[in-house]
């Protein structure tokens, strides 16, 4: 197996520019880190929020900020940082900032001053996502390797939810107080040493060239073509459904009677498996599509969220529904990026990030959005008398969505005119002038 600093080629190191194995582990520890923040506090809050007697809208309604630090990321991301500081103090001092509005999080008790912080928060971290991604492209010789950088993101979130349950797991056995709240001190942590690390990163110098912030709006016209239309729609509404796994599943893996009842720690371990299985999916990401085909790639990943949803909704044996985490690998491998694959063939060069940005502003930003209002109300509409949730019909929602958007995309989306005009658009820009 490749280690991350086997997989850039040797080049003699420049005046200023480190070695390249030096610079793909630098890059991979920033990456780590990166998501490391976001793992520690993205699952564990919503039992946090729980415990301090918040209702399902108002834990959904703090798990939407992210969704609106997407749709504002472009402006931040794109225009403050692409014309005003190098990427890398900008990454930094804003992690820096992060980190204080962090602690001030974990010391609130009420919903507004909560909501308000994460909100604050979520606007800045949002953008960071983005930026480090533009760090390792600016500074990699060759950009197809990103992923080798890249996973070491995934990896973070591992890492720091084991950490954080296994902490957790120590206070279960000395303690009836719960701790989980703490993982807002751990993302602070983790945000005060990223902000730091940032500044020693090599420069990433903002661009010379003012940029249109939502560019990306220009690749609308693209919605011309069949293919590209069906994906975006249909990626918004799966999007939609998403809600339902990020800011509900930990809420039903450890709620007692009606939930599953794990363990605080033991619901974070089986959540982990989702992103497990997604390092190890990748790896059958190229083999799909090479003898699959696009169509039934994405056709497969978009199947195993109602597969997923169904088994919560039977809810048992509580091995099959922990197992059930790892349906996340082919969910997000197969249906996400197998999606940025057809859109960067389906695509001209010249306008691929604004297509990338596109969808990624219809997913991560209004269609997480209107998810998490809608996650918040179908769970509050089948609330219990007793406190819990009658978990199964809150997961036929989920189910629906996803059966009628598979249905839609393999009735919609068209193998042969996709490899058509993916051949088109490769001949085109190879006749482009340079």
């Amino acid at each position: 197996m490749s280690t991350a600093a086997d997989t850039v080629t040797p080049t003699p190191a420049l005046p200023g520019r480190p070695p390249a194995k030096l610079l793909t582990l630098r890059l991979s520890i920033m990456m780590f880190l990166e998501f490391a923040i976001w793992g520690a506090w993205a699952v564990l809050v919503a039992g946090h929020m729980r415990n301090l007697g918040f209702t399902d809208p108002q834990i959904n309604l703090v798990y939407l900020t992210t969704a609106i630090g997407a749709m504002l990321s472009p402006l931040i991301a794109g225009w403050i940082a692409d014309r005003f500081l190098p990427n890398q103090m900008f990454t930094g001092a804003v992690h820096l900032v992060g980190g204080g509005l962090l602690v001030v999080a974990w010391y609130q008790q009420r919903f507004w001053p909560l909501w308000t912080v994460i909100l604050c928060y979520a606007v800045l971290y949002m953008p960071t996502i983005a930026l480090t991604n533009a760090i390792a492209f600016h500074h990699m010789k060759d950009s197809k390797k990103f992923g080798y950088i890249r996973v070491w993101g995934t990896i973070g979130w591992i890492v720091i939810n084991f950490a954080i349950s296994e902490y957790l797991r120590l206070w279960e056995a000395r303690s009836t107080i719960s701790h989980i709240g703490d993982c807002l001190a751990v993302a602070a942590i983790l945000s005060a040493l990223m902000g730091l690390y940032c500044f020693t990163l090599p420069n990433t110098p903002p661009s010379k060239q003012a940029k249109n912030p939502y560019a990306f709006l220009e690749a609308l016209k693209l919605a011309a073509n069949r293919n590209f239309g069906v994906l975006l729609v249909i990626s918004f509404v799966v999007a939609i459904e998403l809600p339902f796994y990020y800011n509900l599943t930990y809420l039903f893996l450890t709620e007692k009677d009606t939930g599953i009842g794990l363990a605080e720690s033991w619901a974070g371990k089986a959540m982990l498996l989702g992103q497990i299985a997604e390092v190890g999916l990748m790896l059958l990401l190229a083999p799909s599509l090479r003898y699959l085909g696009m169509r039934a790639t994405i056709f497969l990943g978009i199947l195993a969220w109602p597969v997923r949803y169904a088994i919560f909704a039977i809810g048992q044996p509580v091995w099959l529904v922990v197992a059930a985490q790892c349906l996340h690998g082919i969910c997000y491998s197969f249906f996400f990026v197998g999606g940025m694959i057809a859109v960067e063939r389906l695509a001209h060069k010249d306008i691929r990030a604004s297509a990338q940005g596109l969808i990624v502003f219809a997913t991560n930003g209004v269609g997480m959005l209107l998810g998490s209002l809608l996650a918040g109300q179908v769970a509050n509409y089948f609330l219990l008398p007793s406190g819990g949730h009658d978990w199964a019909k809150i997961f036929l929602v989920p189910i629906a969505i996803t059966v009628v958007a598979g249905i839609a995309f393999l009735a919609l989306f068209s193998e042969r005119r996709f490899q058509a005009d993916s051949a088109r658009v490769e001949l085109e820009d190879l006749a482009a002038p340079v």
